[in-house]
C-alpha cells in the first residue's frame, strides 16, 4: 500500500476508520477499475448495439447532469471540487467507450486506452479519496484539529506507538521504495532507558507485517537507547543474508585450514542481486584466493556466480551473486562499436553491470596486439566480429585470416580490405602486412618521426588471425617457420607504425602456437580474452605473467542453469535446457581480470545476420597508394585478393608449383590513388625471394640474432640450464629472443628439452 493509500484528503465532514477500512476499499475500487476496463477493451470488438451507445451515453450525460445540479447550489461552495473528484472515473470511462465504438475496425490504441484509464483511476482511487475517511490513530483520542492527510512515515509511527505504548519512538524513517511498504527506522528509548527486547512476533504485529520480516539491530556509535529497525515484508533481506555470509566467512573460509586461511572480511556491501566483500589478508602475505574451494564454502555449483578481483598484493573484492549476472545480454549498437577519442569501444556487459571496453589502439602506444582464446563454441566468432565491424566503422583497415577456408568468420568477408581463406593466402597476407610495416617504418624514419599518429599520414591496421594454431603448427615446414617469423616482427615492430595484430586460438598452451614461446608473450601484452578453455589451471592457460597475483578461477561450463547444475542434474533437466555461456569471457586488461560477455548475436542459417547490419553498407577502409604499392611488391596477391586463385592451396608447395620460377606471382596492378604519404618513389619488395621472406636454407634462420645461438650453445656445454638461468646469463638480449632462439635450436637438431623450459645439448 503506497503512502497516498494510507490517508483521506481533508474535508468539511470526517469519518474516523480503521487502515485496514481504507485498504479494503481502496482495493475494491482499483478491482472495479480493472474489470471496467476489459469492459471498455472487449465491448466494442462485439456486434454492434443501440444499448451500448444508449448505455456509454446515458452514463456520461447522466454524470454531467448530475455534476452541474450540484454546482448550481450556491450552498456547497468547495464541495463542488469534491464532487467533480467522484464524477472523473464515470466522465473518463464513457468518454473512452465511445470513441472506441465509433471507430470502424481494431485498433492497437482501443486496448492501450482502458488500460492506461483503469491505471490511472488505480492510482488516484478518487471515490475513497472524496469520501472524506480519515485514519484512526487511538480508539479513546478523537482526532484534534482539522483532519488532514497523512504521510507514510507518519502512518508507520502512528503505529508504532499504537502497537507499543511503551514510550519509544519511531524516528529516521526511510521507505526503501516508493511503490512498497518496506523501510528502515530509529527506534528511540526514553532519556536513560534502553531500548525493549522486541520478539519478532512483537515487531511483525506492530505493523501487521509476516513474522520475520521485521528485525532490531544495533545502531553504529550509539547505546542501548537507539536501535535501527528494518522491515522488508515484500523483499528480501539482503543485509541479513550478508550478515549471515559474514559468519560463513569468518568459519568456512578464513578459518585455519579452510578455503582461504587468514583472509579476513574487513567489509561488505549488499545490493538486491549481490553481495559484494572486501577481503584481505594479514600484513606481509600475498593474498591467496581459491575459486573452488570458496565456491564449495558457499555452496555454490555455478562457479560464475562467484567473481574475485584482487589487487595482486594482499586484498581483494569477492561478488557472490544470486544467479549467474550474465545469463541475458543485450545486442550491440553502432554507438557501442564507435570508437571514442581514447580509441576505446565498448564489446559487451561486465559481471558487475559496466561496460566492458577495450582499444582498438591507444594513443600513447600506438596499434595493440591481443590473443582470444577458446574452444569451438566458445563465442570467438562473435567477438572478433563485434571488434572488425567497430573497425570499419571507425576508419581502421582491416585484414583477416580465416585459416579455416572462410568458415570462422564469414560475415567479414566483402566487408573487411582484406579476407584471406585459407593458411596459404593468410601467410601472403602476412608477407603483404610485413612490407607495408618495412615502408611505413623507412618513411617514418625519413620524417624524423618516432610514433604512429592515427591518420597521419596512415590508417591503422589491424590484422585478425582467427584459428592461427593451424598455420602455427602446420606440416610444411616453410610455412610454419614463415609464419611465426612475420607474426613476431609483427608483434614486435608494428606497434609504431600503426599496424597491431590479434590471434584467435584454441588455447593459450605452447602446442597450439607452434612452440612459439615468443609469440604468445608478445601477444599477452596486450588485450586477451580467455573464454571457455579445454583447462581450468592459469599456469596451463598461459596466464603466467599476466593474471594478477592470487588470481584464480574455474574453467567456464558450456552450459549454466537457473536453479544450478546440480539442481539441473537431480530433476533430470534436458542439457539443452541450460543457458549457453558463449560469449562470456575472462578480460585482461591493465593488469586486471574483469568477468565480462559479449554482446548477444543471434545465428541464423549459419551466420550472424545482427553482426552483418553492424558493418554498415559503406566501402572496407583501404591503404593508401604507397603502402598498396609496398603490399603488391611484398605479395602480389594483394592486388587479387578479393578473387585469389591460391586461396584453396593447403600447403606452399602447392602455391610454388603454379609460381613459373623464382619470380614473384604475376597479378593485376594496383589502381593509382593520389599519394597522400608523401612518397613518390616506387617501393621495392623488401626481400628478394618469391614471397618476400627467407624459406628453408636461403637465409638467415627464423627469428635469430646474431651470435645469439652460438652463446647459448656455449652456455649449455656445462650441463642443463634452465630458461631463467639462460636469460640472466644473457642481459644483452630480449628475453622473448633467448626463448625463440632456443626452439630454433631445437628445430635444427642442436638442443632439446630435459623438461619444462630446462634446455639441453641434444647430444646430452
Amino acid at each position: 500500500m503506497s503512502t497516498t493509500d494510507q490517508a483521506a484528503p481533508a474535508a468539511d465532514t470526517t469519518k474516523s476508520v480503521p487502515g485496514y477500512v481504507i485498504y479494503q476499499r481502496v482495493l475494491a475500487e482499483r478491482t472495479s477499475y480493472a474489470l471496467a476496463a476489459a469492459g471498455m477493451a472487449i465491448g466494442p470488438q462485439l456486434d454492434d448495439s443501440a444499448w451500448s451507445y444508449l448505455a456509454s451515453g446515458g452514463i456520461g450525460l447522466g454524470t454531467l447532469a448530475w455534476l452541474y445540479a450540484k454546482a448550481k447550489d450556491p450552498d456547497q461552495g468547495l464541495a463542488v471540487l469534491t464532487r467533480a473528484q467522484r464524477a472523473i472515473p464515470f466522465l473518463t470511462a464513457a468518454g473512452t467507450y465511445v470513441a472506441n465504438l465509433i471507430t470502424p475496425g481494431f485498433n492497437w490504441w482501443e486496448v492501450v486506452a482502458p488500460a492506461a484509464w483503469a491505471s490511472l483511476m488505480g492510482w488516484m482511487a478518487p471515490l475513497t479519496r472524496s469520501a472524506d475517511l480519515v485514519l484512526e490513530l487511538t480508539d479513546h483520542q478523537p482526532q484534534a484539529g482539522p483532519a488532514r492527510e497523512l504521510t507514510y512515515t507518519e502512518f508507520l509511527a502512528a503505529k508504532w506507538q499504537q502497537a507499543t505504548g511503551d514510550g519509544t519512538r519511531l524516528v529516521s524513517i526511510t521507505p526503501f521504495r516508493a511503490d512498497r511498504p518496506d523501510f528502515e527506522a530509529v527506534v528511540v528509548a526514553q532519556a536513560g532507558k534502553a531500548v525493549p527486547t522486541f520478539t519478532d512476533v512483537q515487531l511483525a504485529a506492530a505493523f501487521d507485517f509476516p513474522v520475520g520480516t521485521a528485525k532490531l539491530r544495533p545502531v553504529q556509535g550509539s547505546g542501548p537507547g537507539r536501535m535501527r529497525l528494518v522491515a522488508r515484508p515484500t523483499s528480501e533481506d539482503v543485509e541479513a543474508v550478508a550478515e549471515g555470509i559474514r559468519g560463513l566467512w569468518e568459519s568456512a573460509v578464513a578459518a585455519p585450514g579452510k578455503a582461504a586461511p587468514g583472509v579476513d572480511l574487513i567489509d561488505y556491501r549488499a545490493e538486491p542481486h549481490r553481495i559484494v566483500l572486501l577481503v584481505a589478508s594479514a600484513p606481509g602475505k600475498e593474498i591467496h584466493l581459491p575459486h573452488t574451494a570458496i565456491c564449495s564454502a558457499f555452496s555454490i555449483d555455478d562457479p560464475s556466480r562467484l567473481v574475485i578481483e584482487t589487487d595482486g598484493i594482499r586484498q581483494g573484492v569477492v561478488s557472490i551473486y544470486k544467479t549467474n549476472p550474465l545469463m541475458k545480454v543485450r545486442k550491440a549498437t553502432v554507438e557501442d562499436l564507435t570508437m571514442d577519442s581514447k580509441g576505446r569501444i565498448t564489446i559487451g556487459i561486465c559481471h558487475d553491470g559496466k561496460p566492458a571496453r577495450m582499444r582498438l589502439w591507444d594513443p600513447s602506444q600506438g596499434a595493440l596486439r591481443g590473443i582470444t582464446a577458446g574452444v569451438t563454441g566458445a563465442g570467438k566468432s562473435v567477438l572478433q566480429n563485434l571488434i572488425l565491424a567497430a573497425e570499419k566503422r571507425s576508419g581502421v583497415v582491416s585484414w583477416v585470416g580465416d585459416v579455416q577456408g572462410g568458415m570462422s568468420l564469414p560475415e567479414a568477408e566483402g566487408r573487411v580490405d582484406w579476407f584471406a581463406k585459407g593458411p596459404v593466402e593468410t601467410l601472403f597476407m602476412l608477407t603483404a602486412a610485413h612490407a607495408v610495416m618495412k615502408y611505413r617504418e623507412r618513411i617514418s624514419n625519413e620524417m624524423g618521426r618516432g610514433d604512429f599518429a592515427l591518420n597521419r599520414p596512415w590508417p591503422l591496421i589491424n590484422i585478425t588471425l582467427d584459428e592461427i594454431n593451424r598455420l602455427l603448427s602446420h606440416p610444411d615446414e616453410a610455412m610454419r617457420k614463415a609464419t611465426a617469423y612475420l607474426i613476431a616482427d609483427i608483434q614486435k615492430t608494428g606497434r609504431k607504425v600503426g599496424i597491431g595484430i590479434r590471434l584467435a586460438v584454441q588455447s593459450l598452451h605452447l602446442k597450439d602456437l607452434g612452440d612459439d614461446d615468443a609469440i604468445r608473450q608478445q601477444g599477452k601484452v596486450g588485450a586477451l580474452f580467455l573464454m571457455r578453455t579445454a583447462s581450468s589451471s592459469t599456469k596451463e592457460m598461459g596466464l603466467d605473467g599476466i593474471a594478477p597475483a592470487g588470481f584464480q578461477m574455474e574453467n567456464i561450463p558450456a552450459r549454466i542453469y537457473e536453479n544450478g547444475q546440480i539442481e539441473a542434474l537431480f530433476s533430470g533437466a534436458d542439457d539443452e535446457d541450460g543457458e549457453s555461456t558463449a560469449g562470456m569471457a575472462y578480460m585482461f586488461l591493465d593488469g586486471r581480470a574483469k568477468f565480462m560477455r559479449t554482446f548477444f548475436a543471434e545465428k541464423v542459417d549459419g551466420v550472424y545476420p545482427d553482426l552483418i547490419a553492424l558493418y554498415g553498407e559503406e566501402p572496407a577502409n583501404g591503404l593508401t597508394a604507397g603502402e598498396a604499392a609496398a603490399a603488391q611488391a611484398g605479395a602480389a596477391i594483394y592486388g587479387m585478393r578479393h578473387s585469389n586463385p591460391y586461396a584453396d592451396c593447403d600447403t606452399l608447395a602447392q602455391a610454388m608449383a603454379k609460381t613459373p620460377g623464382s619470380e614473384p606471382m604475376a597479378g593485376p596492378p594496383v589502381p593509382a590513388a593520389p599519394d597522400t604519404d608523401g612518397d613518390d618513389a616506387e617501393t621495392p619488395a623488401p626481400f628478394g625471394t618469391p614471397f618476400g621472406i627467407p624459406f628453408g636454407d636461403s637465409g638467415p634462420d627464423v627469428g635469430e640474432e646474431p651470435g645469439l645461438q652460438d652463446q647459448i650453445l656455449n652456455l649449455l656445454t656445462d650441463g642443463p640450464k634452465h630458461l631463467k638461468e639462460l636469460r640472466a646469463a644473457l642481459p644483452g638480449f630480449q628475453p622473448s629472443s633467448v626463448s625463440n632462439a632456443c626452439s630454433q635450436l631445437k628445430a635444427k637438431g642442436l638442443a632439446k628439452t630435459l623438461k619444462r623450459a630446462v634446455w639441453q645439448l641434444a647430444d646430452s
